[in-house]
């Protein structure tokens, strides 16, 4: 039936309780979300100043702040954060924050304010099974994703879900008429899981008009932060060819320094990029709250995460690094700069001097940390390229990268380093061969969003080999995707043809994660088994063999767990009270693991 379902619609019983349906079929997480951060920026020392935007959070109702003053936890208990507003995403920030439901699904979800369901949607990747509720009072609305079902105030409201997802193929999201669904604060309006993207977990959103609010801020949190965020990295880009890659020092808490409190010496135009994360009462690498570049208290660059308008979290690529920051392991890389300009233009101080900046940066809770900067202004006599370039090669010729024509942002360059000795840190994990010369990529004032195509002269690829990448952040070794001969590059790090010949693994899950669902709100008739799936290489092919009592039996693979999901129903307990499992899989190199058994009881 797909998308033609609008016809039907007269079909659906009244007693679903609704006047009015809008379908969006094609809704995607931009307005309303997860892809879609507020931003001051000031360069007194540009040429041009930037206007200043209107931060989305100055200009709040008297109605919308009464909401935020009274709004509830969304959930039946308080969990940890596991994921915080305007994170750095692949393609998007994470527009809201997350909450732990520790690896299970069926937990209540609960209304924050008194008002009513606006919208309801489900989709197998991104929100998942979703709800929008709106204020009875004020323009601000609450998004609630990755849900298990809307089994809550209202049973109907699922079996409404079940309906349109029948009748929509399984994608869809609706706006249902005003009062169709009314709720009280504190209302049970759905069953916390792990629909669409990402383990079980409560993701939340605060929306306006014209954009999203952190929700840190105004949530009735028990747990008090008390540690400064985390600074561990500066880079440096100036137009004099400075470009530089400083491990930040600790001093103590809050405080840090450059390696032997050096001074920096450079010319003209310097762009800084901070590595940075904060553990808030989750103890999870969190995004900054806040960063600023100052010059005697005076703002150079400024950017909050408090809010932001879809706008403005659009263009992610302005805000952090993108080829330096990931989701996993969580890397935050800031670009300390406005989008067409420096840091700093040295060009206005006099040659010789030194000039002393602060980098702060502070999480909601109100905790900071500092990192004094000195520099001695030197002078520049070449002239920085004004064009973006895209094609670049390694010194011998042997790497070739073509980036995104038009998502490469910067006028600097790729740096091919070739690497004699690995370090100790970068060390080959057993079952992993090189098989040639290994290159160290970094950046100078460039980036790109999206993936680079990345030509390997002369490599030969077997079965069994790829293009690798090492990521600093992680200390592990990954293959990139492969188109045909050609990698897939989107980020820095050490790049090697690297030869396969290590097992995959499966094995017993970690207890806490040994059930996806809490006890009373399992799968009617079912009994499950989760086993973890592991590779070092190449990653897990798929098509898992799986045998009980020596026959072939059905598996399901979930790729946000990285584990096997293998159901029985109960009633082999009238037939035995135990069975034999075996499991074995392959990786994309062809390697096998070993027969992993267990012996399963009902």
């Amino acid at each position: 039936m797909g998308k033609n379902f609008l016809k039907l619609f007269p079909q659906i019983p009244y007693r679903f309780g609704f006047v009015f349906l809008l379908v969006i079929l094609s809704w995607t997480e931009g307005k309303a979300g997860e892809i879609d951060s507020k931003v001051s920026a000031v360069s007194p020392n540009l040429k041009t100043s930037p206007a200043i935007q209107k931060n989305i959070w100055d200009d709040l109702t008297p109605e919308v702040l009464a909401d935020l003053g009274n709004l509830g936890f969304p959930m039946e208990m308080e969990t940890p954060i596991s994921g915080s507003y305007a994170e750095y995403r692949v393609h998007h920030l994470h527009m809201g924050c997350d909450f732990k439901t520790f690896h299970t699904n069926g937990i209540a979800a609960i209304s924050p304010f008194p008002g009513y369901v606006e919208s309801i949607g489900q989709s197998t990747k991104g929100y998942g099974s979703n709800i929008i509720l709106k204020s009875s009072g004020s323009t601000l609305k609450a998004k609630f994703a990755h849900l298990l079902d809307f089994k809550g105030f209202r049973k109907d409201l699922d079996l409404l879900r079940e309906a349109l997802a029948l009748l929509s193929g399984g994608e869809f999201q609706v706006n249902l008429s005003p009062g169709s669904y009314n709720l009280p604060k504190g209302e049970n309006i759905a069953r916390l899981g792990e629909s669409g993207t990402g383990v079980s977990h409560l993701h939340f959103e605060l929306h306006l008009p014209n954009g999203t609010l952190n929700p840190l801020p105004y949530l009735p949190l028990r747990g008090k932060d008390r540690y400064s965020p985390e600074l561990l990295l500066l880079y440096v880009d100036s137009e004099d060819g400075v470009q530089a890659r400083l491990s930040l020092e600790k001093k103590g808490e809050g405080k840090f320094a450059l390696p032997g409190n050096q001074k920096l010496n450079l010319a003209g135009g310097v762009r800084f990029r901070l590595g940075a994360y904060d553990q808030m009462t989750s103890r999870n690498k969190n995004n900054l709250f806040f960063a600023g570049l100052y010059k005697d208290e005076t703002p150079l660059y400024e950017r909050s995460f408090r809010g932001m308008s879809y706008e403005e979290a659009r263009i992610h690529h302005d805000i952090f690094d993108s080829n330096r920051s990931s989701l996993n392991p969580p890397v935050y890389v800031y670009n300390l700069f406005p989008a067409k300009g420096p840091s700093i233009d040295l060009r206005s101080f006099e040659t010789g001097s030194t000039v002393k900046l602060v980098l702060k940066a502070s999480d909601h809770a109100g905790n900071h940390s500092i990192l004094p900067l000195e520099i001695e202004v030197g002078t520049i006599n070449t002239k920085k390229p004004s064009i973006t370039k895209t094609e670049f090669n390694s010194i011998d010729g042997i790497l070739k990268i073509k980036t995104p024509n038009k998502t490469t942002y910067g006028q600097g360059q790729l740096i091919f380093k070739k690497i004699e000795k690995l370090e100790e840190s970068m060390k080959l994990p057993e079952g992993l061969k090189s098989k040639g010369s290994i290159y160290e990529l970094e950046s100078s004032d460039l980036s790109w969003v999206g993936e680079a195509e990345l030509t390997w002269r002369g490599a030969a690829l077997g079965k069994k080999d790829g293009i690798y990448i090492y990521d600093k952040a992680s200390k592990k070794w990954s293959a990139l995707k492969q188109r045909g001969q050609l990698g897939l590059l989107t980020k820095l790090g050490a790049l090697a043809i690297l030869t396969d010949d290590a097992k995959p693994a499966v094995n017993y899950p970690y207890l806490i994660t040994r059930n996806r669902r809490i006890k009373g709100q399992e799968e009617e008739g079912i009994e499950e088994r989760l086993y973890t799936v592991s590779d070092t290489g190449s990653g897990y092919a798929g098509g898992a063999e799986v045998l009980l009592e020596g026959e072939v039996y059905p598996s399901e693979f979930d790729a946000d767990r990285k584990m096997l999901i293998i159901k029985f129903p109960k009633t082999f307990s009238a037939w035995k009270k135990y069975m034999l499992l075996q499991i074995r899989i392959k990786d994309r190199a062809g390697n096998s693991s070993d027969w992993f058994t267990d012996l399963v009881r009902f």
